[in-house]
Formats: C-alpha cells, sequence, structure tokens
C-alpha cells in the first residue's frame, strides 16, 4: 500500500499491486482500432484513455489487442473497473485472460518498461542542454 497526493492535493491510498508506466501504444477494443493513450500499464492491467463515446460500463468484459513495439500484437481480455477521473477520461481496465500464453510475452515487454523511462528522461535532459555543453 502506498499513500500518494492526487491531482486535487488530497490524500489517495493506492493499493495497485504492481508499478505503473505510460506508452503510447494502438489498442484495439473490441475490434475497433483506437490509437488511445494506454497508460498505467502493468501486469495486471492499464487505463485507456478514451473519448465519451468509447467508454464502456463498469464489470463491461472487452476484448483488447495491444500492438507491442518490436514484438506484435497480444490478445488480453479484460474487465472494466473504473473510469478515471474528472481530469482524466477513460477506463481503467483489469487484464484477466491472455490469448496463448502470451503473458509470458507481455511480462517480459513490462520489465523493460523502467529502462525504457530511463532512456526517455535521459534523452529529455540531454536535449534541452545548451550546445556548447555538449561532450566532444
Amino acid at each position: 500500500m502506498i499513500i500518494i497526493m492526487d491531482e486535487e492535493k488530497e490524500l489517495v491510498i493506492d493499493h495497485r499491486k504492481y508499478p505503473r508506466y505510460c506508452c503510447r501504444i494502438t489498442v484495439f477494443l473490441n475490434e475497433t482500432q483506437m490509437h488511445l493513450y494506454l497508460c498505467d500499464l502493468s501486469l495486471g492491467g492499464c487505463f485507456l484513455e478514451a473519448p465519451e463515446e468509447y467508454i464502456l460500463p463498469r464489470g463491461s468484459l472487452v476484448n483488447l489487442i495491444l500492438f507491442l513495439p518490436c514484438i506484435g500484437p497480444v490478445h488480453v481480455e479484460g474487465i472494466v473497473q473504473h473510469h478515471g477521473s474528472n481530469t482524466r477520461k477513460g477506463m481503467g481496465i483489469e487484464f484477466i485472460h491472455f490469448h496463448n500464453r502470451l503473458h509470458l510475452v507481455f511480462a517480459k515487454f513490462v520489465k523493460i518498461l523502467p529502462i525504457l523511462e530511463e532512456a526517455r528522461e535521459l534523452y529529455k535532459k540531454l536535449i534541452n542542454r545548451p550546445e556548447d555543453q555538449d561532450d566532444a
């Protein structure tokens, strides 16, 4: 259990089982292609930022195809657990079943995400340096 501050500066208890990571990938939701910002990706689920017309009721079963970069499509079934907040609309989806044992591949993909986040932060830091500070 982790206690964090939410967007309204209120204390919130985070009951998540797994660390979360952000990445932009193509997602098919119930066979409809959408280029959504899939964020808070973890071994146990994800949050899909989505316009109102794509938001399904809590408890809805969903079929997702996640197109993992450098890997390919991963089919997963999930259930809508929540709809986000006033400032961030979408669906929190809990993964319940991966097809063809692809949870093994997905777990390896999630494992490299912290390294990619480190590389992204280093990139941002380096490209924002003045040119006279570049390494020779």
